[in-house]
């Protein structure tokens, strides 16, 4: 079944990712360039509609991009 990415609310003492991540680091500028609707569209009919929720398909497309980058193997 197809995963949705789950709405973050803000916790009185855990800081929230966004406020302390470098938006000029090379991937989130990358990860602004890319057309995530896209790969929603074309990966969503290849997803079940019974079973447990899989993890988002944006998830599994960025972790395929990094380790496409960064020449990594299953294990790392």
């Amino acid at each position: 079944m197809l995963g949705k990415n789950p709405e973050k609310k803000p916790e009185l003492f855990r800081p929230m990712l966004v406020d302390f991540i470098d938006h000029e680091h090379e991937l989130v500028l990358l990860s602004e360039k890319i057309d995530w609707n896209y790969f929603e569209k074309e990966f969503s009919p290849l997803y079940s509609k019974v079973g447990n929720p899989s993890h988002p398909i944006r998830f599994m497309v960025g972790c395929l991009l990094l380790k496409h980058l960064y020449n990594l193997g299953d294990e790392t």
